[in-house]
């Protein structure tokens, strides 16, 4: 690398963090970078925290080999290299921690090496495309352990032996599963590479509750961004998804006769114009997908409920470019779509450490209110500079849906060792690019103490309209004194009204 890339790295770098301190209060940790983002701060409670503040996750501590593999790949755990970085094979000139990757520097920095891979390696076709054509900007992190909770590994490895993969569903080329208590259905340390039902047991694994017994979407807004005039409007909903089976919050693990899976609300608060629009869904515990899910909508000229048909699953959410099955950048039990296959298993830079503050309603109603997107720069709806990206390894996935469905494919990119995605796409009916999914995913810490890595942002980006719905919230696990008939289609007509 000449003296003059080296220059211009450095130079974005200190470029980044003059921004940061000038637009955003952050940790000192998060500002030095290396060694010094592993320092962890004393706060006094959430509250407190600067914006930019990052969960420390790691405490020295090794993973339990037992759920994270070994030598494990879920991240650095002491603040030093990992054993599973040595078997990157790279051992050239390495990238500091904090360089922001983007189309000034990527040529001098793809060969560089980080944590054993080089740069280069970890960044997608998509991503990369992003970066020297949409102005897309990545500033980078060492990896860092995330640990589930161990309530939720461990019911993996109790069940695991019991879960049958039965004959494939009619229509689809996955299985039909049944014997499944709690956790993943599958153990993700077992799966191979060779098995051709890879795919499918995977997509299972992310259907089951990683959230813990309740998902608790505080202050989620969709935020419409236009690529080249920026924010158009701000809708705010109600979300709550109350968990039937695998519940691990103490209480019983099923709730209910055993049929139904998951009931939701997500109910419109703002505007006003759309104030009171909304859906209760019932997804039914039925592995065939045979049972189409129960979906009402509650119509304000009417002010009554109304049942939707059976597809409600594959269509937008409330006018915005997202799906409801693109609720998680894949929400549809795999029998539902044609064919699910496993096509790899690589190294991305993903954001699993976004900041704590995701929502500010000191800010209400100004493109300050969500500090985790990057609004006041064209394209408008990538994640804030100060928002950090790390290797994480991860499993890519792709799915056929019917032929009903508005894709013809989609890809996710999901977390080896517990089912988090981090990156989708989406391609139309002529199989051509359609949709970016970049989720930023943070630790959170349910009431009672359960620990599970959450989606907190979400920027779907639809690239044939140059246009996003982002959305953004604070979301919890597990929230205290949820019952079941707190969430139920009398729920929604209460909230509507």
């Amino acid at each position: 690398m000449s003296c003059a890339d080296s220059t211009k790295i450095k130079l974005g770098v200190i470029i980044m963090y003059m921004k940061l301190i000038t637009t955003s209060v952050v940790s000192l940790g998060l500002l030095l970078g290396g060694s010094q983002a592993f320092a962890k701060a004393d706060w006094a409670d959430d509250a407190s925290k600067p914006k930019g503040y990052v969960a420390k996750t790691a405490d020295g501590t090794k993973p339990n080999a037992l759920f994270y593999g070994d030598p494990p790949a879920a991240g650095r755990w002491d603040g030093g290299p990992s054993p599973i970085e040595a078997e990157g094979g790279c051992t050239g000139d390495a990238m500091e921690a904090g360089t922001v990757i983007q189309n000034s520097n990527l040529d001098a920095v793809t060969g560089l090496c980080f944590e054993g891979k080089t740069v280069g390696s970890m960044i997608t076709e998509n991503v990369e495309w992003m970066i020297r054509n949409k102005a897309l900007m990545i500033n980078t992190r060492h990896s860092e352990f995330i640990e589930m909770d161990p309530k939720y590994m461990q019911a993996t490895i109790d069940g695991a032996a019991n879960v049958v993969y039965g004959a494939p569903a009619n229509g689809s080329n996955c299985g039909v599963v049944s014997n499944w208590t709690a956790g993943m259905f599958f153990d993700p340390q077992k799966v191979s590479m060779d098995d051709p039902d890879a795919g499918c047991k995977l997509i299972w694994n992310l259907r089951s509750p990683t959230y813990g017994a309740t998902m608790d979407l505080r202050h989620i807004s969709w935020v419409f961004l236009d690529a080249t005039s920026g924010m158009e409007r701000i809708q705010r909903w109600w979300a709550r998804r109350y968990y039937m089976e695998g519940r691990l919050d103490g209480g019983p693990v099923s709730e209910g006769k055993g049929d139904i899976l998951q009931k939701t609300v997500l109910v419109a608060i703002y505007p006003q114009d759309i104030k009171g629009i909304g859906i209760f869904s019932v997804r039914y515990n039925d592995p065939t997908s045979q049972k189409p899910d129960d979906v009402y909508a509650y119509l304000k000229s009417v002010r009554r409920a109304r049942r939707l048909s059976g597809n409600a699953w594959m269509d937008p959410i409330g006018g915005t470019v997202q799906l409801y099955d693109d609720w998680d950048i894949w929400d549809a039990v795999p029998t539902k779509y044609k064919e699910v296959k496993l096509t790899g298993k690589r190294w991305i830079w993903a954001i699993a450490h976004a900041p704590l503050v995701t929502v500010d309603l000191a800010f209400k109603n100004t493109i300050k209110e969500f500090p985790a997107v990057d609004m006041d720069t064209p394209p408008h709806f990538f994640p804030n500079e100060q928002v950090q990206w790390e290797p994480r390894e991860v499993y890519v996935i792709e799915g056929t849906p019917p032929d009903e469905h508005p894709y013809s494919k989609k890809i996710v990119y999901m977390e080896m060792d517990y089912p988090r995605p981090y990156l989708g796409e989406a391609y139309d009916k002529n199989g051509k690019f359609w949709k970016t999914f970049i989720f930023q995913n943070r630790i959170d810490y349910g009431d009672d103490g359960y620990q599970a890595l959450m989606p907190v942002v979400g920027h779907i980006i639809d690239w044939k309209a140059e246009f996003s719905t982002t959305w953004s919230s604070n979301m919890k696990a597990n929230p205290d004194s949820v019952q079941e008939e707190d969430v139920t289609l009398k729920t929604l007509i209460q909230l509507a009204r």
